[in-house]
């Protein structure tokens, strides 16, 4: 067995420290790794909504410039935006002025006839936190280009309009110019980008359906422990976008998930209120419907309730185990995190080491991570999906190491969270 104390000969000395070092190293870069996984979620959520943050200012601020005749091939350009956008490895989708996805089954060429998509003023992105909505100003009308003859123009395809989706990790320079339509006297904000999933925008022609419903759910998410509700708010809007204060009018509100506390409401002021709350895990898409109105949608994410299971117990060797229970009513995918922290095993001039927390569930082991901390910290493990029914946890101490003076690497277990 190698010694700690002593050093027979000054020979190997670089050796020992080139070890060292090599061993430091990798240290580092694990922490660094470990490090990066557990902010990841966060940075991309960060990352998303930064950047939308930007581009409504900047569509907002563009509405007041000069906008380009369509039909004039002699009109000077339009007010315009070029903007630097960076999607994420773990975004699905970015959208413009529609819906890529109403159904919600990640497909987006498949989106039926006729199905509610938006109606231009709307931004979608679907990621690790689900499909998130962001609305703009009524008065901002987001449609997809296409390029003919060295100008770009609305692409109208048997009378549709279409938004724009990207698809993909990477970055893309996207350019924003207000045009001008003289036949149906409506300004556009249009995208110089022609992609080729056909995610159609839904007209209404003013001539029958004059007004439209505008729907909108707070907050965007709710836990599915069927007691906490957000609330949907219906307002009446006439053909421009604008508040239209009419009294009396029915509205019927559905909802694929989820429970409602009314789906027959009456506007007041042009206004209607209603909640909903689940006790199922999924995203719901909400409806209002009127007789003689466009309808209007918005979505509600309901996300698992978290399962807390609390040790709050220290474990000092290899062979003992922390159990736990618990109970799960649907097939999930959860997220598996550990929280507490540990004591080190230290060695001059070679470093620290740092116990290992291991986790199985089922009989399945869902890894390591390194507990590199005195103080209360959390460590993500991969998600794992698990059936409906009762569950088994352990938690158990790997690589544990003692010596008089030098330390022992041990784990107090605070709390294991799952979540969806």
């Amino acid at each position: 067995m190698p010694s700690f104390f002593n050093d027979d000969s000054a020979s190997i000395e670089i050796p020992i420290r080139l070890v060292v070092y090599v061993i430091l190293t990798g240290a580092i870069l694990g922490i660094f790794a470990v490090g990066l996984s557990n902010i990841w979620p966060g940075m991309t959520t960060n990352t998303m909504e930064k950047q939308i943050g930007e581009i409504k200012v900047s569509l907002t601020a563009m509405q007041n410039g000069g906008a380009r005749n369509l039909i004039d091939a002699d009109s000077p350009a339009g007010n315009i935006r070029t903007l630097m956008i960076k999607i994420p490895e773990d975004v699905d989708y970015l959208a413009f002025g529609a819906d890529p996805d109403p159904d919600n089954d990640l497909n987006l060429t498949n989106t039926p006839e006729g199905m509610l998509t938006e109606k231009g003023n709307v931004i979608f992105y679907n990621g690790k936190n689900g499909k998130i909505r962001v609305p703009l100003d009524d008065y901002i009308e987001l449609r997809e280009g296409r390029l003919e003859s060295a100008r770009w123009v609305l692409n109208e395809i048997g009378g549709k309009q279409y938004g724009v989706v990207l698809t993909g990790e990477g970055n893309y320079e996207m350019t924003f110019e207000l045009v001008y339509d003289p036949i149906s006297k409506e300004k556009y904000t249009l995208v110089h980008l022609t992609d080729e999933l056909n995610a159609y925008i839904n007209l209404y022609d003013p001539a029958v359906l004059p007004n439209n419903l505008w729907v909108s759910v707070n907050p965007g998410y709710i836990s599915a422990d069927g007691i906490t509700n957000a609330e949907i708010l219906i307002k009446l809007k006439d053909k421009k976008g604008r508040d239209a204060p009419n009294d009396g009018i029915n509205i019927n509100l559905s909802a694929s998930l989820g429970n409602l506390s009314g789906s027959n409401l009456t506007t007041f002021k042009g206004t209607a209120i209603a909640t909903i709350n689940s006790d199922m895990v999924g995203t719901s898409l909400i409806t209002a419907t009127s007789p003689g109105l466009n309808p209007g949608s918005s979505y509600l994410t309901i996300k698992p309730v978290p399962i807390i299971i609390e040790f709050n117990r220290w474990i000092y060797d290899e062979d003992e185990k922390l159990n736990g229970q618990f109970f799960t009513d649907q097939e999930l995918e959860y997220s598996i995190s550990f929280t507490g922290y540990g004591s080190k095993f230290s060695v001059p001039l070679a470093g620290a080491w740092w116990p290992n927390v291991s986790i199985v569930i089922d009989g399945i082991k869902l890894g390591e991570e390194i507990i590199d901390s005195e103080s209360t910290i959390s460590r993500t493990f991969i998600q794992a999906t698990l059936p409906a029914g009762s569950h088994n946890l352990n938690i158990s101490l790997k690589n544990d190491k003692y010596l008089p003076l030098l330390g022992d690497t041990n784990i107090y277990v605070g709390k294991i969270v799952l979540s969806g």
